[in-house]
């Protein structure tokens, strides 16, 4: 009876220690839209053009910034000022001391939809889910109580890091003037 309670004590450290560990964990701050109940990234910037001005920078971004983006464009609307690209992110495993490695775990998925209006333009990036034989969204992923919480919050802070990037691009994008380089003599 002693040596089990014994044990028990001395088990105590590493079952605070592992839920501590897993408190610790950086979670990105990925917001839930409150009508759709998707993560979801929304902004309304306001950038000098008109709307045909800004939807042919937001081709001509998507045209440098993404690798065959004829096949990530799933709308393209000039007249209503909208478009519609989809996204894919790989997905890495990590090691037990949470180093990044290469080995592949999957793919994980989202929506970028870009609308226009006269000096502005409105994005939303949801339906973010892993590519999988059925729909899995990555809204399950936020539960810090899942016995895989360790691995989602990785996957989720690289999700949160592509996203952000390529935002910070489109931004970049809509803000330039869209001048042409010329020869100055």
């Amino acid at each position: 009876m002693r040596i089990i309670a014994l044990m028990l004590i001395a088990s105590i450290p590493f079952v605070a220690s592992a839920q501590k560990n897993k408190d610790e964990l950086n979670w990105p701050a990925m917001k839930i839209d409150s009508k759709t109940n998707l993560i979801t990234y929304t902004e309304v910037p306001e950038v000098p053009g008109t709307k045909d001005e800004l939807y042919d920078r937001a081709m001509k971004w998507g045209g440098e910034y993404f690798k065959n983006f004829a096949e990530k464009i799933r709308k393209q609307d000039k007249d209503s000022g909208e478009m519609e690209i989809f996204n894919r992110v790989q997905i890495y495993a990590y090691d037990k001391k949470g180093v990044k490695t290469t080995s592949r775990q999957g793919l994980a998925q989202y929506t970028l939809t870009i609308q226009f209006k006269d000096g502005r333009y409105k994005y939303t990036v949801t339906d973010l889910n892993f590519k999988a034989t059925s729909y899995q969204p990555l809204e399950a992923w936020l539960d810090r109580d899942d016995p895989n919480a360790t691995n989602h919050s990785y996957y989720l802070t690289d999700i949160d890091a592509d996203i952000q990037a390529t935002l910070k691009s489109l931004k970049d994008a809509m803000y330039s003037a869209g001048e042409k380089s010329g020869d100055d003599w």
